[in-house]
């Protein structure tokens, strides 16, 4: 009987590296931004107002969104493995609604009074609602529902995609988690400028930031969006319904 001949180990295969990166970031924000005001001023060319009307503002918050989350998309399938669970962390389980409603609540009951009442001597009591409260004196009926789910479905999903899946993790293989959390933070706050006074604006950004801090420690903990997007979506419901029952 002859000896077999001895087979040398099969290697082991590996998905090559993603190559999407902090460019496809970018392009995201010039598309998303650049869809954003075309959409409105085609909104305002075409109903002759002079200020923006709430419907106005859900078609432009939907350009943002289509360039934001169109460049995910595109550079998973180009550049990434095609899928936005494997590319950017696009997962869910059940123990992220938990771990969701603990986070928000708590960011919105002790983390957000704190940062205010750090910043007090510097910024005073600024009024920053005065936007949103703006958007639910437009909001009745089937309008408020529109609006709840743009704030607690729509906006977590897309921005946590976006900050915490794209941004982030281009981050992360440039840097360290402790500089990617940081900036892909402040990314996040200064996003959500808003036409406020100075102070209400600082106040606005710095919480927000800590924010985004904290959603992507989120990430980077569980390693996926699911706990981000359920911690991003009670933060913004609460925010609306206190602001609702408070108007």
């Amino acid at each position: 009987m002859e000896p077999q001949p001895v087979l040398p180990p099969a290697k082991e295969t590996s998905a090559p590296p993603p190559r999407w990166g902090l460019g496809d970031f970018l392009i995201g924000v010039i598309v998303g931004y650049l869809l954003a005001t075309v959409v409105a001023g085609l909104w305002y060319a075409a109903a002759g107002d002079e200020e923006l009307s709430l419907a106005g503002q859900a078609a432009s918050q939907l350009g943002l969104w289509t360039g934001m989350v169109g460049v995910a998309l595109m550079a998973s399938r180009r550049k990434g493995a095609g899928r936005l669970a494997d590319d950017f962390g696009l997962r869910f389980r059940w123990s992220d609604l938990a771990i969701g409603a603990v986070v928000a609540l708590a960011v919105q009951l002790m983390v957000l009074p704190g940062i205010a009442f750090l910043l007090r001597p510097l910024l005073g009591e600024p009024e920053v609602s005065g936007p949103v409260k703006d958007l639910l004196d437009q909001a009745g009926g089937v309008r408020f529902l529109g609006l709840v789910l743009s704030v607690a479905v729509g906006a977590p999903i897309v921005e946590e995609l976006f900050f915490r899946g794209l941004l982030l993790r281009s981050l992360q293989r440039r840097f360290g988690n402790g500089v990617s959390v940081a900036l892909s933070a402040l990314a996040f706050g200064l996003a959500h400028g808003s036409a406020l006074p100075v102070d209400a604006v600082v106040l606005v950004m710095v919480s927000l930031t800590v924010f985004g801090a904290i959603l992507a420690v989120l990430a980077i903990r569980t390693g996926r969006l699911g706990a981000g997007i359920v911690t991003h979506a009670v933060f913004n419901l609460f925010t609306l319904l206190y602001l609702t029952l408070t108007k």
